[in-house]
């Protein structure tokens, strides 16, 4: 069995970048040592797992801003029922400060909920095409966490604590796995906008920063600082490269392989591989018209999402280990706390097709077995009014689903109360979503650690217990 308890070292992001030329500075988060260094020297490469993996790869949606549960996945016939009543008193049960002294009023959901599959999963009429893959959802009904804000809900959500600075799901999954792809990086992001807890969100964190994400961008260059110089050939760009190359091993050697500039060299080889590489994995020229439109880029209303969900797969295919796809950036997204009805209609319409092609794509190429995916947002939203038709934010329980490498589609996990506030049936801590995930990837999630300010850190904190949800999987 495989452990990872490294020591950190002292070179930050931003000592790396500030020491980066040719172009490519951005690019130095992403590799260390070079494949043709052997996989004792190059932590990139592909680890042993602690146990048989389900899933080598994982694409997760995030939809920015917060869904509401009782609109999309959790329906709660109840709220007409109370609609422009406040809560009924025998909901202080519940024990919610914000509830006992609340004067919001219910506010029913506009959406008609019908069951999908022969599973027979509910989802709200947002969504016209996932149905046809509902029975490849496990639907977590029950999450939970205690962060009203977004950015510090969104730290929790994509690294497991209220913290910013510390490493993400994806900077962790490619620290514990390795990268299995030479020429491209191991952990990509694709955003539609800026997020509410800045780009720390997706970050390496005290992590090194060769398990950072690189972004890949949704018009112009897909990659900054990748085209190499137009004034050189491509064959003196090798020759300078191996020449500058030749002086760093001197130096290496010298200095008793400073890992500094190791890592500085090493982002030159990928980059420079990487010029051929990548501008080929996102070429979606290449895909024919059916599955283009299996995606929806033949329209407007989809082309966006459904871009970054085709190219999602294109990486995976390629493999790279973890993509991480936003929804709702830029704009009030769904974080509705207006027009709570209007904006949901306009967000299924935009993220269905997409997301219903994906799986669709995945499972008739064999990838779905071994590629995890993830939907959710940082927290769901009130059963209670904001304003005329707005939901406020509310983390105390939410949805989430999961489909893919180890899950066992076609089911419902936990439970709300009547009204949809709080996980009152197998409550789901981000913790355990988080130990769920590692441990569909192969890691059992309290031995992968990286030393620093005196701890053996991980992803699932040291502060308290968490479980893999074992009910959902396979």
């Amino acid at each position: 069995m495989q452990t990872h308890l490294h020591s950190g070292y002292t070179f930050s992001r931003r000592d790396f970048l500030s020491q980066a030329g040719m172009g490519i500075g951005s690019l130095a988060m992403i590799d260390l040592l070079s494949r043709e260094a052997g996989a004792g020297d190059n932590p990139l490469a592909p680890t042993t797992t602690d146990h048989a993996p389900r899933a080598t790869a994982v694409i997760s949606l995030f939809m920015h801003g917060g869904p509401s549960q009782v609109d999309t996945f959790d329906p709660k016939p109840l709220l007409a029922k109370y609609a422009g009543q406040t809560l009924p008193p025998s909901f202080g049960d519940l024990n919610l400060e914000f509830t006992k002294t609340s004067t919001a009023k219910v506010l029913a959901s506009s959406r008609t909920f019908r069951k999908c599959g022969k599973s027979g999963i509910e989802m709200a009429d947002i969504f016209e095409h996932l149905p046809s893959v509902a029975d490849e959802l496990a639907v977590i009904r029950s999450c939970y966490h205690t962060e009203f804000n977004h950015a510090p809900a969104l730290y929790m959500a994509h690294c497991g604590t209220r913290l910013m600075g510390r490493p993400s799901l994806g900077a962790w999954t490619v620290y514990g796995l390795g990268s299995v792809s030479d020429n491209l990086p191991g952990y990509v992001v694709m955003r539609d906008g800026p997020l509410k807890g800045g780009p720390t969100t997706y970050g390496n964190g005290f992590l090194p920063a060769v398990y950072s994400a690189t972004e890949l961008r949704d018009s112009g260059a897909a990659i900054l600082y990748l085209n190499k110089p137009v004034a050189m050939s491509g064959d003196d760009q090798r020759r300078v490269l191996d020449f500058s190359q030749h002086l760093n091993r001197q130096y290496l050697a010298a200095q008793n392989n400073d890992s500094n500039l190791s890592a500085h060299s090493a982002a030159y080889e990928l980059a420079y591989r990487m010029q051929s590489s990548a501008p080929e994995a996102v070429d979606l020229s290449q895909e024919p018209a059916s599955i283009q439109s299996l995606y929806g880029l033949d329209n407007d209303t989809t082309r966006p999402f459904g871009t970054q969900c085709l190219n999602a797969r294109r990486l995976v295919e390629r493999g790279v280990r973890f993509v991480q796809l936003y929804h709702g950036g830029g704009g009030d997204g769904w974080d509705t706390h207006g027009g709570n009805d209007s904006k949901h209609l306009r967000n299924g319409k935009q993220i269905d097709k997409p997301i219903a092609g994906l799986i669709t794509d995945l499972k008739a190429r064999g990838l779905l077995d071994s590629t995890l995916i993830i939907w959710g947002g940082e927290f769901g939203r009130t059963p209670t009014s904001e304003g005329a038709d707005g939901r406020d934010h509310s983390p105390y329980g939410y949805s989430v689903w999961m489909a893919g490498g180890g899950i066992k589609g076609g089911t419902v996990y936990g439970a709300t109360d009547d009204f949809g506030f709080k996980a009152v049936e197998n409550p789901v801590r981000v913790r355990d979503l988080h130990a769920t995930i590692l441990h569909l990837l192969g890691l059992r999630h309290e031995q992968l650690t990286f030393y620093f300010q005196g701890l053996q850190q991980r992803l699932t904190q040291v502060d308290g217990a968490c479980r893999v949800i074992r009910e959902i999987l396979a």
